[in-house]
């Protein structure tokens, strides 16, 4: 049996990628029973993708989430941690005696890495774990405290522990594994790479523009330096000077609490600073010809990027800076747009497409898009998922009894 675990995000949070990541599982194993633990809030969102409920093998359970540190998940937090270690025992008692079992975080705070790790070592039946690694990655390795019981179990700590073999880290890009191995001195024999699939309720309904002008480009999620806001009004106020009615700017997203609205107001439409639906999310997004990344190395070399996804998922070209997780796309799968050593780069190429746009290539690029997408859905990943369990985990689901619900 798989028990999926979702103990960081409610509501929304991460609703449409772990939607698609359960159905990736769901569809490697369809012998297996899968369920998956999470708020209430967050499984009426992951119910509420009719591609995912098709999966007759999928149950849902709620579960409460510990109010102590919520949306701060590399902070350790001992109350949190048996909060956790209780909700998974729970689960792990639902399973019919003696069946092995993979319990996968698919978000994860330390301590849940470290409860997860224990319950493997002490249950009688055969038990691993799988961890999945998001943007929390970058919290691992900056500041650490220097209490000693703190720090045995933060994150850090539970990257670089061998665990007994017991535990595994799935990351979502070759970039963001040898950065790990590299910088970071996680083991790599403990990483696996899975690329993070798209929403196939989305991509069906996805299709291109067609290159016209003015030319769209904007910036996708929220307004941060990590996203490279500072650099983007900065675009959008010299092309506003110079190419007026050939290039407009446009924040997909929202500013964070707190920003200075004036500064965005070069953009071509006011900037809400409270998350907004994805209906409205996916509708400013469709109207775009170009998403711009100017991510910052510091942040985006241990994380995948929504945005970078939202562009395969819609087939929207891309203006990038070179970082690794982008630079492997095009030299995979050729021109995806326009490839900038840097800043001053970025603006020679937007002044080119605005003087002359070239519509014959941006269908190649669009084309080369959907190479990749196709690449990526749950339906394609699902059998490098199930070599993946079956290389770090031998036999582990094998041995189970076929046991799939219907609800």
């Amino acid at each position: 049996m798989i028990l999926i675990f979702e103990l960081v995000c409610i509501a929304t949070g991460h609703a449409a990628t772990n939607s698609a990541t359960i159905q990736t599982i769901a569809t490697s194993f369809p012998d297996q029973a899968i369920r998956v633990f999470a708020h209430q809030s967050h499984l009426d969102e992951l119910k509420a993708d009719p591609v995912l409920v098709c999966n007759r093998n999928v149950t849902f359970q709620p579960v409460p989430i510990s109010p102590h540190y919520m949306f701060r998940p590399h902070i350790v937090s001992f109350r949190r941690g048996l909060r956790e270690f209780w909700t998974m025992l729970d689960g792990i008692r639902s399973v019919p005696a003696g069946e092995p079992c993979l319990i996968m975080l698919i978000s994860a705070t330390p301590t849940a890495i470290f409860a997860a790790s224990l319950l493997a070592r002490l249950m009688r039946r055969r038990i691993k774990v799988q961890v999945g690694l998001h943007g929390n990655l970058n919290d691992a390795f900056g500041w650490r405290t220097r209490n000693p019981l703190t720090r045995s179990i933060d994150l850090r700590a539970a990257l670089t522990s061998r665990h007994g073999g017991r535990v595994r880290f799935l990351v979502l890009e070759n970039a963001i594994r040898r950065a790990l191995a590299e910088q970071a001195s996680v083991p790599p024999d403990t990483i696996d790479v899975l690329p993070l699939p798209i929403s196939q309720r989305e991509s069906e309904t996805a299709e291109p523009n067609t290159l016209t002008l003015p030319l769209r480009i904007g910036l996708v999620g929220q307004a941060t330096e990590a996203k490279g806001i500072t650099p983007f009004l900065g675009l959008a106020r010299e092309f506003a000077a110079t190419h007026p009615d050939a290039v407009r700017f446009h924040l997909v997203g929202n500013a964070p609490a707190g920003s200075d609205l004036t500064a965005l107001a070069i953009l071509g439409e006011p900037v809400p600073t409270l998350h907004i639906p994805r209906t409205e999310f996916v509708a400013k997004l469709r109207r775009l010809h170009y998403v711009c990344l100017l991510l910052q190395p510091s942040y985006y070399e241990l994380s995948a990027s929504g945005a970078l996804l939202d562009a395969i998922t819609w087939l929207r070209p891309i203006i990038s800076t070179p970082m690794p997780i982008i630079k492997d796309l095009f030299d995979r799968f050729g021109d995806i747009g326009e490839l900038c050593d840097d800043l001053p780069g970025m603006r020679a190429a937007i002044s080119r497409l605005a003087v002359a746009p070239d519509p014959a290539r941006y269908q190649r690029q669009v084309a080369n898009l959907r190479r990749i997408r196709s690449s990526r859905t749950p339906q394609a990943l699902a059998a490098d998922y199930r070599s993946l369990i079956g290389a770090a985990f031998p036999n582990l689901l094998t041995q189970a009894t076929a046991c799939v619900h219907a609800r």
